[in-house]
């Protein structure tokens, strides 16, 4: 038993010695899919986050890309946005199609993305096989924060294949919220498996569909290919076909017109409510209270400027930096030396800049994210959302804030003032 034991350990000391790479290493294949891996958030109408997955990229030209992701990620989203990287994040995504099973493609008009490949049909999946999972994790989230990085989990086994193969039953790998979406992927080659679609219970491991008997076969049908090529081309020369249908289009709220030209607009004919101003009147600083790394924190907001303009009917997109919203901040700490770092008695300014814009005739929201000195982002709440009827007598505009740990709201008084035109320097 001795010499048995000792044979082996020598077998792994040559092998180590001859640069043989053991076989729990997925770094090759993460290489190769974390380029086409994206985040994808459902808004509500108020711009309030109400589910958040994962997606891949599946094509790509000069100008636009096509997302591949989870239905019911998306499913009931007013609006969608997709994270593409740290620098690139809240790109305007819109449903494309939504095929069979759990899957859709989002359309964003971004390009020159990196493609994921997709395993051939030559390539088999079978019991045993281990797999690796990537994607971003719900609980890593933050709301308007850039940065969060995707996951890959490994090793994870192929339990079982049922119905066929159409699904991958996935074992050992936590699949957690979020990765909803994500690639189930060869952790030496980094060709996609399948996508992941649900969870387990008892958090042993989820559900994937199969990369070959299902996705790709809806790629192919929407005229997608279904592969990048061998050497990188992110940006392939022709341009992305129109996806033709084959399923009904997912159930969404059709896109709210936004203005996003500069405006010189003209005297209308019926100047009565068909180019309005909205500007928040007075209300009283606001304080919120927090408790961080231990140190209790208080945060004063005062509303410095909020406006926006709607004409005919579509709201008009601002061109000045943080036109639309702007707040001071006072930050105060408990004197001690865990909180010397934080206190800060001085207001400071900031703008928001707006992200996320909708109108229905009646209802405007807003998705704003802080927009100033990146040196002093820690000290501002990273994004902030609006919300409010513009239908009534008397109007008021609801204006929450969210962090990282914290999250507040204000109650705004709207004034309406009509106008004859909208200046190009808006």
């Amino acid at each position: 038993m001795r010499k048995l034991c000792a044979n082996a350990l020598l077998i792994a000391l040559v092998l180590a010695a001859h640069g043989v790479r053991a076989s729990d290493d997925a770094s090759a294949g993460y290489t190769a899919v974390r380029p086409s891996l994206v985040k994808v958030w459902a808004f509500d109408r108020a711009g309030r986050p109400i589910e958040s997955g994962s997606g891949i990229v599946v094509a790509s030209d000069a100008q636009h890309s096509l997302v591949l992701t989870a239905s019911h990620v998306v499913a009931g989203a007013a609006s969608i946005r997709v994270d593409l990287s740290r620098d690139l994040h809240d790109v305007t995504a819109r449903v494309e199609r939504t095929g069979p099973r759990d899957l859709t493609l989002l359309a964003i008009d971004r390009g020159g993305l990196r493609v994921a490949r997709f395993a051939p049909r030559t390539h088999p999946v079978v019991e045993g096989n281990l797999v690796a999972v990537a994607g971003y994790v719900k609980k890593d989230e933050l709301i308007g924060i850039v940065g969060q990085e995707p996951r890959v989990l490994f090793p994870g086994t192929i339990a079982a294949r049922p119905e066929n193969g159409l699904y991958l039953e996935l074992e050992n790998v936590h699949i957690e919220e979020g990765l909803s979406g994500g690639a189930v992927f060869d952790p030496g080659t980094g060709e996609i498996l399948g996508i992941v679609t649900s969870r387990t219970s008892d958090q042993r491991g989820g559900f994937a569909d199969s990369g070959t008997l299902v996705v790709v076969p809806f790629l192919q049908a929407n005229n997608v290919a279904h592969a990048a090529p061998a050497t990188p081309v992110p940006v392939p020369q022709q341009p992305l076909a129109r996806v033709v249908a084959i399923a009904p289009p997912a159930v969404l709220p059709q896109p709210v017109p936004t203005l996003h030209a500069v405006l010189a607009v003209a005297p209308p004919h019926d100047p009565d409510g068909a180019i309005v101003s909205w500007q928040a009147g007075e209300a009283q600083p606001k304080r919120f209270v927090f408790v961080r790394a231990g140190c209790r924190i208080a945060v004063t907001i005062d509303v410095n400027s909020l406006q926006f303009v709607v004409a005919h009917a579509a709201l008009v997109q601002a061109h000045h930096h943080g036109a639309l919203l702007g707040i001071s901040v006072q930050q105060r700490a408990a004197a001690t030396d865990a909180c010397a770092d934080v206190a800060d008695e001085e207001a400071t300014d900031a703008a928001y800049d707006p992200t996320a814009m909708s109108f229905d005739g009646h209802h405007v929201t807003m998705r704003f994210v802080y927009a100033g000195d990146p040196a002093n982002s820690d000290r501002f709440p990273s994004d902030a959302s609006l919300d409010a009827d513009l239908s009534g007598e008397s109007v008021t505009a609801t204006l929450q804030f969210f962090d990282r740990d914290w999250s507040g709201s204000f109650a705004l008084p709207l004034a309406r003032t009509a106008l004859a035109a909208v200046s190009t320097t808006w």
